[in-house]
């Protein structure tokens, strides 16, 4: 059995996504967005439930959208200073040691 939207979005709202590589902040956001669907199909579905309880899930979904919005600015600064890495190598830059890497890249 696997946890309620809820629960979820609430887990991931709290893991530190600052300390992720590029490849964790990824499938970090491809549960972000799983977890969005299932809070999207618990709010619209016809079952009945408590205003507190559509309330919460849907200040659940608004926070994951903002967590979203940062996992996906995290996202395109690794693969930019990546390219930037890549540029001075090729490049042959002097200030860029041989083999140099980003930390978590």
């Amino acid at each position: 059995m696997s946890a309620s939207p809820m629960l979820q979005a609430i887990d991931l709202v709290r893991v530190n996504i600052d300390a992720m590589t590029l490849e964790d902040l990824e499938a970090h956001a491809q549960q972000v967005l799983d977890t969005l669907g299932g809070l999207n199909e618990y709010t619209n579905s016809p079952a009945l439930k408590s205003g507190n309880a559509k309330r919460n899930a849907l200040h659940l979904a608004r926070k994951l959208r903002l967590h979203m919005a940062r996992v996906r600015e995290l996202i395109n600064a690794h693969k930019l200073a990546a390219a930037v890495v890549a540029t001075m190598h090729a490049a042959g830059s002097a200030n860029l040691a041989p083999g140099a890497r980003l930390p978590g890249c």
